[in-house]
């Protein structure tokens, strides 16, 4: 496991944690990537902090080269409550109903015209109740990463109170761990303590024990690309199991080989009376004693 932001970042000096007690600061927030995800981080940096004391890490990764599956437009449940919205939503329903009040249109064409006219609606004070939030969320987050910086360079009470009042304007205006929290509830619902996490898992496990991290390539450089890898690896093999001598010069070192292999023969003689003697009981018997207890009876 490697500490990547500590990885991208050998020299920087940074910090995730405030302590208002102590009035110091450290670096106590971190992600552990896995040796065999480190060459697919692109980078990792620390997120202004403002809903706790402790600043997000953001991690970015590089996609395995899949195509990303289409995006699925979600109802965003607070635009239900906003007076706003609600207005405009009851303003669209009625102008919609105005000018469709035909008795010769079926009501199932209606409502599905409706449905249309509403979705888009909702569709359109959605992106712009976003884009006007990711605007105010963009500028209080460069303020506070500013004020942050100062705070390092100076931890004065007046910089400390400019963070402060950063954090809350940034606290009551978002509302993102409340949508983390709801959506990692559902998912948990919806997926559950399935069968199939206990086998990936393990499945992942065994992975990280075979897997190779890095190689050290003939020229003394340490890689940690997977291409590389494979490359050394397979040049490693390619060498190993091929011959560097050609059919004639192979044949003439095993000739010359064996020519200085001296195998001991039995003459004609010898072996001709050897052969037809018999059998003594003393070799019978030093035979039955060498077999084991099991194939004697």
């Amino acid at each position: 496991m490697t500490d990547i932001w500590r990885h991208l970042h050998p020299k920087t000096r940074e910090y995730s944690h405030y302590s208002h007690a102590h009035k110091s600061f450290s670096r106590i927030d971190l992600f552990l990537i896995s040796s065999s995800l480190t060459h697919r981080v692109q980078d990792c940096n620390f997120l202004p902090r403002y809903i706790s004391d402790h600043s997000p890490v953001c991690v970015q990764l590089e996609a395995p080269g899949d195509p990303q599956s289409p995006y699925r437009w979600r109802l965003d449940p607070q635009l239900l409550t906003k007076e706003d919205s609600i207005g405009e939503r009851k303003s669209a329903i009625q102008e919609f109903f105005h000018f469709n009040q035909s008795r010769s249109s079926p009501p199932d064409m209606i409502w599905e015209a409706f449905k249309a006219k509403i979705w888009g609606k909702v569709i359109a004070l959605s992106s712009a109740n976003k884009k006007a939030f990711q605007q105010q969320m963009t500028d209080l987050e460069r303020k506070l990463s500013g004020a942050e910086t100062e705070l390092y360079k100076n931890n004065s009470q007046e910089n400390r109170e400019r963070v402060a009042s950063l954090q809350h304007d940034l606290n009551v205006l978002s509302s993102r761990a409340e949508r983390a929290l709801l959506r990692t509830r559902s998912q948990f619902y919806a997926q559950g303590d399935k069968a199939g996490k206990l086998l990936a898992w393990q499945l992942r496990r065994e992975e990280a024990d075979c897997f190779i991290p890095s190689v050290k390539l003939p020229d003394d450089i340490l890689s940690f690309s997977p291409g590389a890898i494979n490359g050394a690896f397979r040049s490693y093999y390619s060498t190993l199991y091929s011959t560097q001598l050609n059919g004639l010069g192979l044949r003439g070192s095993m000739l010359s080989f064996l020519d200085e292999v001296e195998i001991p023969v039995l003459s004609e003689e010898v072996e001709a009376r050897m052969m037809g003697a018999l059998l003594s009981l003393l070799e019978i018997r030093g035979a039955i004693d060498s077999l084991q207890s099991s194939e004697s009876t």
